[in-house]
């Protein structure tokens, strides 16, 4: 394997950033390799300003009134934290989202100078370079077909939400950036920020233009990049799969509701569990334990001495988000 302590995966939203991260962290720790992956909306976040909801919207305050200065001296003193921290453990930790994400497209859409975004990227890699830290990097010619991916695949309000976001910030303002084109057009604009910040970067780096969607060719590029063996998808047998097909329902709080698991092809998919985007794919863990593809959740089942299926229990941490409910009884 590479030798880094710190693996960055960065892209635009969508990319495949979050996936790609989880699946690295699985076959580490398949592999006894002591390891952490930062999901980007996890609460207590090490690289982050703040650390949950209230936290959060003191920094849009903050960067809302122009104190964006104030801003970049606060979140370069935290990643020093975070490089202190990398120092003292033997884990290799992965965050997504985090160098050319999190901070510099909070500082884009506020139309700070492009140089001062890049100074702060280029002196937050001086910070973490004793971490020997590597960079995955996720980019597509074209934005436009990525970003509807996006919106189909987390449906919901995502893509008028995005809309709003792009289109309603001061760079879009004064651009007159409207609708769907608008928000391609912010996010274009924001992509060719981010490919010079990695263009001037001298870390270990590889960039895969992922338009085409072709994931077995990217994750094995992936795994060549950081030295591990290509991943072999593991399938349950259709008897298997077929135990934990149902509707389960929940009732937690003044939260309720039902999620459902599906099966295709001897892949469990689930649906309808807040927090959680839809269609979610499953990955073996255990006998009756599956991680949540690109979440930090785990799902398990407990069964009946006949070997039904009774109830689904999810755990993982808080989201700036939310929670998901912890138990599902089987319908």
């Amino acid at each position: 394997m590479r030798m880094t302590k710190l693996i960055l995966v960065e892209g635009l939203p969508g990319s495949g950033k979050s996936t790609t991260a989880h699946t690295v962290a699985r076959l580490l720790a398949d592999r006894s390799v002591p390891v952490r992956w930062w999901y980007e909306e996890e609460v207590n976040h090490p690289v982050y300003v703040f650390r949950d909801r209230t936290t959060l919207q003191q920094v849009v305050d903050d960067l809302a009134g122009g104190e964006y200065r104030r801003v970049l001296a606060a979140a370069l003193a935290q990643w020093r934290r975070f490089a202190v921290l990398m120092q003292g453990t033997d884990s290799v930790v992965l965050i997504d989202s985090c160098l050319l994400g999190y901070l510099t497209w909070s500082l884009f859409p506020l139309a700070v100078p492009e140089a001062e975004i890049r100074e702060y990227v280029a002196e937050v890699e001086r910070i973490i370079a004793p971490a020997t830290p590597c960079l995955i990097y996720f980019y597509q010619q074209d934005v436009g077909a990525s970003l509807a991916r996006l919106c189909a695949r987390r449906g919901g309000d995502t893509e008028q939400r995005l809309i709003q976001q792009s289109t309603q910030s001061p760079y879009g303002r004064q651009r007159g950036l409207q609708g769907f084109a608008g928000m391609v057009a912010y996010w274009a604009a924001y992509r060719q920020l981010t490919d010079a910040a990695f263009a001037g970067l001298a870390l270990p780096k590889l960039a895969i233009e992922t338009t085409a969607g072709d994931w077995p060719t990217y994750r094995q590029q992936v795994l060549t990049f950081l030295g591990l063996p290509p991943s072999a998808t593991q399938r349950l047998p259709d008897d298997e799969a077929a135990r934990f097909v149902g509707t389960y329902r929940y009732e937690e709080g003044d939260a309720r509701g039902s999620a459902t698991i599906s099966v295709e092809g001897g892949e469990l998919f689930l649906d309808g569990v807040p927090h959680v985007w839809p269609h979610n794919r499953l990955v073996p863990k255990a006998r009756n334990a599956f991680d949540v593809e690109s979440l930090p959740f785990e799902i398990s089942f407990s069964e009946a001495s006949d070997g039904r299926i009774m109830r689904m229990v999810a755990t993982g941490p808080e989201l700036l988000s939310g929670k998901p409910p912890g138990i599902f009884v089987k319908q």
